[in-house]
């Protein structure tokens, strides 16, 4: 890891901890009622559930789409060092991470992220050689586009629930709550990715939707770090005005956000996603002040835990599937039965022993071995043989 920078790992590490403890809410609960329905009864459900949302909820996956942005540049810099010609590399790799995002979603987890990186990756390869003004004024115009998206779906919700009750009762949301609990607390391995396999057409555009649009847009930043020489510079001046000025207001406007979801009666409901919105919409300034505070723990050397964490960091797409694969083996019925049964307190720990878990399991294979297991893999399909 010497000759590697710390900061990009650790913020991939960093991402994982807060990606786990978000998803865990759907491995746990069915999706559209989420813990609202049964899993707040408590004040330390409370508590823990509106931490999630204060410190993680629509951060960590910003902070990992960053990272993925600018593996696109370091991807380019080094077929220039080889004297390669980038396309079919940078294609291969997408293809890869669409067909993989596939099997994820299909027998693990139905909010795969990869399927969607891989699909909008190749659009990013059209900016490339943008400029970083370019990049970054792309990322704050997407990033509003989405916010504002998710408001007008709030509204639209709340207009449904006040003027048409009777229709928004046939949504099909209890019918799909019931389905996902006939999946996983009572199906099969085969049975659960069967139910998955079916909401694979509903759900990819609905996360192109209402995620999609600001994940380009955080593609875009973290483009623009590796273009302006910031990604590895952490006491570079934006990374100072991060931690000190967005990162502050970032968690202000997180805290009314994650205030909102706690008023929400589901995760469907107008209030749930109006919240939703107000973190979106100061989710650039929390990711943007995380990264400039992981910047000043990874000035230098680091410490012997910060170097472990940036090398589990830095077999990231190990990380996130193992935590997929041990999820489903807890909360399904053909694991652990632990679907619908735990509270947010409970689930969201979990959740946090799952995360510790991967980044320790990756940590260690890294300090044996130059690379993941499933980055050797993409690796060998991104360079036909090579790992």
């Amino acid at each position: 890891m010497s000759d590697r920078a710390l900061m990009p790992d650790l913020l991939r590490a960093f991402a994982l901890f807060g990606i786990a403890v978000v998803n865990v809410t759907a491995f746990a609960q069915p999706f559209s009622s989420g813990f609202h329905n049964g899993g707040l009864n408590t004040a330390a459900d409370q508590v823990v559930y509106g931490a999630v949302g204060l410190l993680f909820f629509m951060k960590s996956y910003p902070l990992f789409s960053m990272m993925f942005g600018a593996g696109l540049s370091f991807q380019l810099m080094a077929a220039e060092r080889a004297g390669k010609d980038f396309a079919p590399r940078y294609f291969r790799r997408m293809a890869a991470l669409i067909v993989l995002g596939v099997l994820h979603f299909v027998f693990f987890w139905f909010g795969d992220i990869l399927l969607t990186y891989g699909l909008l990756g190749c659009l990013l390869f059209v900016l490339r050689n943008a400029s970083v003004k370019t990049l970054v004024r792309t990322g704050i115009i997407l990033i509003l586009i989405n916010t504002l998206l998710l408001l007008a779906i709030a509204v639209m919700v709340w207009a449904g629930e006040t003027y048409a009750p009777e229709a928004m009762a046939e949504a099909g949301y209890e019918e799909m709550d019931a389905a996902a609990r006939v999946a996983f607390a009572e199906g099969t391995f085969w049975q659960a990715a069967l139910y998955r396999l079916k909401l694979l057409p509903l759900v990819l555009p609905s996360v192109i939707v209402q995620q999609g649009i600001s994940v380009f847009g955080f593609f875009c930043f973290g483009l623009a770090a590796v273009k302006a020489g910031t990604i590895d510079q952490p006491m570079a001046s934006i990374w100072k005005l991060s931690r000190r000025v967005f990162l502050p207001i970032g968690l202000a406007g997180s805290a009314l956000g994650s205030w909102i979801l706690l008023q929400a009666g589901s995760a469907v409901d107008s209030t749930f996603v109006f919240g939703s919105a107000v973190i979106m919409g100061f989710s650039a300034f929390s990711a943007l002040g995380y990264a400039g505070l992981i910047a000043a723990i990874s000035s230098g050397a680091g410490g012997p835990v910060s170097r472990f964490l940036a090398k589990a960091g830095s077999a990231s797409l190990t990380a996130y599937l193992l935590q997929s694969l041990l999820f489903s083996l807890i909360f399904t019925a053909y694991g652990l039965d632990q679907f619908g049964r735990m509270g947010a307190a409970e689930a969201i720990g979990v959740a946090a022993a799952v995360a510790l878990a991967s980044l320790l399991f990756t940590g260690i294979w890294r300090s044996f071995a130059p690379r993941g297991p499933m980055e050797v893999l993409l690796r060998r399909i991104t360079y036909w043989g090579r790992s």
